[in-house]
């Protein structure tokens, strides 16, 4: 068997760990190791951990806070295994996880990064099986299915009891328009992260994305069409303006950057329509950050900024109306949606 490095950074997670750390312990694939980062946890993370670090496949590495990419980039370097597979400390991954991904591996051995579906926990407590599409919108705003984002379809065998579907191809084209790949699913040859590099520390958020673009436009990638993991939604996940605000800006420079580093010109005359209308939507969320923080001005500069992109989505004219009214007619109508949102929860 080949060894999978299972990277786990954590910060204050002591409420949720557990649950991450026994979903990779009890996986039916056995090579593994699991790296766990704690990068400056405050709370009882490391004593919550103390009873795990008896496995001779746990190793427990605590540095000053640097951020959630530090953090996973130190599991890199501390990784002794073939393969690197990264999980969060508040999902949980299903027992053969492993074992369908290396089995993927052996089907398509030329692949350089393999995901999967993914199941949800949402925050009332409801849980979807399948949430890919829910999650990364890619696949609708384009009206994107499996077999256009991925291409080759394949039934793997591995030494378990239910038939899986995997997907492969290259998919730095669709990956440009919008992520597709959640990282407590990913698993890759240790080899891909040496020849792309690992994630990006100056980003703040959608370290992952960026890395993804640069393992796909080097390499194909493999979507096993199963759930493999139960991803928690939790109340401070890129939950705050200032964090969507950062969002919004990495989106910006990500697009910008991947855009300009594409010599292909017939991808220009391939998608001339989509990258003006994801410029529209870019510009459109990030006018959103600004209305919420009542930036009026720079809201309606976005706003006007997707019109010009996109002048056929007519919702961009509504916003920019909306953005333009007196702050006194915004306070009120904000006052009124927020009393009809209180009723209907004490319904």
């Amino acid at each position: 068997m080949q060894r999978v490095s299972v990277i786990l950074p954590t910060y204050n997670r002591a409420h949720s760990i557990a649950g991450a750390v026994e979903s990779v312990l009890n996986q039916t694939y056995r090579d593994l190791e699991l790296v766990i980062v704690d990068d400056g946890s405050k709370d009882s993370t490391e004593e919550v951990l103390k009873k795990y670090l008896n496995d001779s496949r746990v190793r427990y590495i605590k540095q000053e806070n640097a951020g959630a990419a530090s953090a996973r980039n130190r599991g890199i370097r501390e990784a002794r295994g073939e393969f690197v597979a990264f999980i969060d400390s508040d999902d949980v991954w299903f027992q053969d996880k492993l074992l369908i991904q290396m089995s993927a591996y052996r089907s398509f051995p030329e692949a350089g990064i393999i995901c999967s579906d993914f199941s949800a926990r949402l925050l009332d407590g409801r849980e979807e099986r399948s949430y890919i599409r829910h999650y990364f919108s890619v696949f609708d705003d384009y009206g994107l299915s499996y077999e256009a984002v991925f291409g080759r379809k394949e039934n793997l065998h591995y030494d378990g009891e239910l038939p899986v579907t995997a997907y492969s191809g290259w998919i730095y084209e669709t990956m440009v328009f919008g992520n597709c790949i959640l990282t407590s699913t990913a698993l890759c040859k240790r080899e891909v992260l040496d020849t792309v590099g690992v994630f990006n520390t100056s980003f703040e958020t959608l370290e992952d994305y960026d890395l993804y673009l640069r393992i796909t436009k080097a390499f194909p990638a493999v979507f096993v069409d199963m759930p493999l993991i139960l991803y928690n939604f939790g109340n401070d996940q890129l939950s705050g303006e200032s964090m969507f605000g950062k969002v919004c800006a990495n989106l910006i420079n990500i697009f910008r950057e991947n855009l300009n580093s594409i010599s292909d010109t017939s991808f220009f005359d391939r998608y001339r329509r989509r990258i003006r209308q994801h410029w529209g939507r870019i510009y459109s969320m990030s006018a959103y950050c600004h209305f919420s923080r009542d930036e009026m001005p720079e809201a309606a500069r976005s706003y006007w900024r997707s019109i010009l992109y996109d002048p056929t989505t007519p919702r961009y004219y509504v916003y920019l109306a909306g953005s333009l009214l007196p702050k006194g007619i915004i306070s009120s109508i904000r006052n009124v949606k927020a009393g009809m949102r209180q009723r209907k929860k004490s319904l």
